[in-house]
């Protein structure tokens, strides 16, 4: 198996079991795959990675400055990633988490949430570096629209859009379905 493919692999494995800064999964890549990994391969990874959907940035971890209370610059160690879920029904899951009494679980499924429906957004609309705001105020309202519904009419629509924000083959124009019926541009 090729170096460079084991370690697109060994990453995407590793955040599956859960969110990870750069500096853990430089660890975790070199524990799994047993290969003497540099900053530069996982670097290179990571951003094929960034640039393919697979994973996305989600955070940031302060915890590496150890006490140092001045900081000038930012390390990228700190960074941390989450793998990008496409799957209808890991996307159901997270929409069915946004109804959870744990805030915290409900915040972090909007957040993956969010991030879906941005790639999907951008792929629909063919624009790069847009706003994520526009986005996030297009889903806010999806999602309010949902909450209205009755709980049959709640489910179909849940469903479809589960389906919209997967990676499935005619997901794009289910999106496009979903936002023409609610009458959201």
């Amino acid at each position: 198996m090729p170096r460079k493919y084991e370690v697109h692999h060994v990453i995407i494995q590793s955040l599956e079991e859960k969110d990870l800064s750069r500096v853990d999964l430089l660890k975790q890549v070199r524990k799994k795959s047993g290969l003497t990994v540099s900053d530069k391969t996982l670097n290179e990874a990571l951003m094929r990675l960034l640039r393919d959907n697979k994973i996305t940035v989600t955070g940031y971890d302060i915890g590496i400055y150890e006490g140092i209370s001045r900081v000038q610059s930012m390390k990228s160690d700190g960074i941390i990633f989450s793998k990008v879920n496409t799957d209808p029904i890991e996307i159901g899951i997270f929409l069915k988490k946004l109804e959870s009494d744990n805030l915290e679980e409900a915040k972090k499924a909007l957040h993956k949430l969010k991030i879906l429906f941005r790639i999907k957004m951008t792929k629909l609309k063919g624009i790069e570096n847009s706003s994520s705001d526009k986005f996030d105020e297009i889903f806010t309202k999806i999602l309010r629209y949902i909450n209205t519904q009755d709980l049959n009419q709640k489910r179909i629509i849940t469903q479809r859009l589960a389906w919209a924000l997967s990676d499935e083959k005619d997901s794009q124009e289910i999106l496009k379905q979903l936002l023409a019926a609610l009458r959201i541009n």
